[in-house]
């Protein structure tokens, strides 16, 4: 005995000829399973709806944003205009600044002044990378006013001239000294200078000689100048060591008078 699928259709075509029907699948199925598929159908299309309905709204969310944009960016011309002005204005109160200030660490002040300037001057900077420049400059002049700082160096007025290996130190058997971690000859020079933060700028033989200290108004040309310092120097001196590290971190005074 022969088993015929379902959806299998014979019929008599004529004497002795039996003609084949294959019915489709869905036709073949029971009614409940014909509501069950049009009732998935309809759940597919709902999905489908909620979709791109959401898409829609991305889309229109997006869409907000890029009129944003495009309207900030008819702004740039603008916002450019104002700016420039102001960091330019920023330059030129910085170059007074350091002008008019103690004369410590002029020439690296003067670099980055420089630098500035260039950038400024430059077509291709952006108003972004200029001003943040300037702002970095801002921030290291207004570090300085929060650190006290020792550095050797050579008199301010009178400087010791030394030529070959007299500008370094010696040992006892007359043998340049080296710096253990650089390298490099020790330097040797007069004395050392002392910043008190923006208070005070001073200097001090090494020998604790020809105190002087940096008056902002004593030159002729009321632009500043060294002028000598009277009294004990003991306070300067160990405000210098502090500074160095070689006493602990204690107050110090600061010279911001003449000391009598």
């Amino acid at each position: 005995m022969v088993n015929f699928p379902s959806n299998l259709k014979l019929f008599l075509c004529g004497s002795a000829v039996v003609c084949v029907s294959l019915a489709p699948a869905a036709m073949a199925q029971t009614p409940e399973a014909n509501e069950a598929a049009y009732r998935s159908l309809l759940q597919q299309i709902d999905n489908k709806k909620l979709n791109i309905a959401h898409k829609q709204a991305i889309i229109g969310h997006q869409g907000m944003k890029i009129d944003n944009l495009n309207e900030q960016l008819g702004r740039v011309d603008e916002l450019n205009a104002s700016v420039e002005p102001m960091i330019a204005k920023m330059v030129s109160n910085i170059e007074r600044e350091i002008r008019s200030d103690y004369p410590f660490e002029y020439d690296a002040r003067m670099f980055r002044l420089n630098s500035l300037k260039e950038t400024m001057d430059n077509p291709a900077a952006s108003v972004s990378a200029k001003y943040r420049k300037a702002l970095n400059i801002y921030q290291a002049e207004v570090n300085y006013g929060q650190s006290v700082v020792a550095k050797d160096g050579d008199h301010p007025i009178k400087p010791t001239i030394r030529e070959g290996d007299d500008r370094y130190k010696k040992d006892e058997e007359g043998k340049v000294e080296f710096n253990e971690k650089t390298g490099l000859p020790v330097p040797v020079f007069d004395g050392t200078y002392l910043r008190y933060g923006r208070m005070a700028y001073v200097y001090i033989n090494s020998d604790g000689t020809d105190a002087m200290r940096w008056d902002l108004k004593g030159g002729a040309d009321k632009q500043g100048a060294w002028v000598p310092m009277k009294g004990s120097t003991v306070e300067i001196r160990m405000a210098m060591r502090v500074a160095k590290g070689e006493l602990a971190p204690s107050v110090v005074m600061a010279p911001v008078m003449p000391v009598n």
